[in-house]
């Protein structure tokens, strides 16, 4: 699997991190977890074109998150010579499906060339190459973290999330876990973890390495994030930058 985080940051505007958007590539699929704004010029300047992407998923509905998703759709519809045939797929929690015939059928309609096929996650998925997991996390009232499997390797993204047991398992013995690292440990915020609370979490899980993502500005060095979480955790830990990529 080839990762490129294509947003490390959050609902914060800034010029260093885009807000939170990941592509994730396996064989011939390509997917997108979460798609915050300016995801899809992040896309391009990666090197690669929203025209491909087999599958959004998205971790819950907070704009940071998912603003993005009416461009995307647009552009699929509307790009000059372009005619997309195969089908979209957008996986996200309960509740997406009203909201998406609501807000977004009702402005851009739907297409006569390909289908678009929403699928409200319970626990888990078979889609492409991938076997997904979910677990709830605590943030809002549907928010889900992601667990992608294939071909014996596997990748977390805990979306936004507190500390808990469930995100623990999710991402037990995983190759590569995206956390969420609002805030260093003097900033502590309901619903996000701090440096050290990604490396508990790491730690427990037996994770391999461990990416620190979804920044929010502070008063602290980037790189003190990292030794705040290798206080708990002695595997690798690097802090995510926007275009980086990550094979695993």
């Amino acid at each position: 699997m080839k990762l490129i985080i294509l947003g490390s940051g959050t609902c914060v505007p800034s010029l260093k991190r885009n807000a939170p958007g990941y592509y994730l590539e396996a064989g011939s699929w390509q997917v997108l977890v979460d798609c915050g704004s300016g995801t899809l010029l992040q896309l391009e300047r990666a090197g690669k074109s929203y025209k491909g992407i087999n599958a959004l998923f998205i971790t819950h509905m907070h704009p940071d998150h998912f603003a993005d998703l009416m461009p995307l759709i647009q552009a699929l519809f509307y790009t000059p010579k372009f005619k997309r045939e195969k089908d979209l797929f957008i996986v996200a929690p309960a509740g997406f499906i009203q909201y998406y015939e609501k807000s977004v059928v009702s402005i851009l309609g739907k297409p006569g060339d390909f289908s678009i096929n929403i699928i409200e996650i319970q626990d888990k998925l078979d889609l492409g190459p991938f076997n997904v997991f979910t677990a709830k996390t605590l943030h809002s009232t549907n928010s889900i973290a992601y667990r992608f499997e294939q071909g014996g390797k596997s990748i977390v993204f805990t979306g936004d999330a507190d500390y808990d047991q469930g995100i623990i398992e999710l991402s037990i013995n995983t190759d590569l876990l995206i956390a969420d690292c609002s805030f260093p440990d003097t900033m502590k915020a309901k619903g996000h973890l701090t440096s050290k609370e990604c490396g508990l979490v790491a730690k427990k899980a037996g994770v391999k390495k461990l990416v620190l993502s979804h920044l929010y500005p502070a008063d602290i060095p980037d790189i003190d994030r990292v030794k705040e979480a290798q206080e708990v955790f002695d595997g690798k830990v690097l802090v995510a930058e926007d275009l980086m990529e990550i094979e695993v």
